[in-house]
């Protein structure tokens, strides 16, 4: 199942200031992408598969977006 990038920082124990760190980013640039209003840049999205241990199609990156049936589905049956 996809998370979203403020679940995957907050299992994390981090804060935004720390993600923000690690990205090379301002705290602005990483509330936008936890709000979806903005997406990351291939390198950031790069950056964050890394710091986060996940795949790029792991994170979720519409978190106000409400998965359709097809969606959740797929991601039941994805190992």
């Amino acid at each position: 199942m996809k998370k979203t990038i403020r679940q995957l920082r907050e299992e994390r124990g981090e804060s935004t200031m720390q993600l923000a760190d690690v990205l090379g980013v301002t705290l602005q640039d990483i509330h936008e992408l936890e709000q979806g209003i903005a997406g990351p840049s291939v390198e950031r999205l790069r950056r964050l598969t890394k710091h986060f241990g996940v795949r790029d199609d792991d994170i979720d990156l519409e978190p106000g977006h409400s998965a359709s049936l097809g969606e959740q589905l797929g991601d039941a049956l994805t190992p």
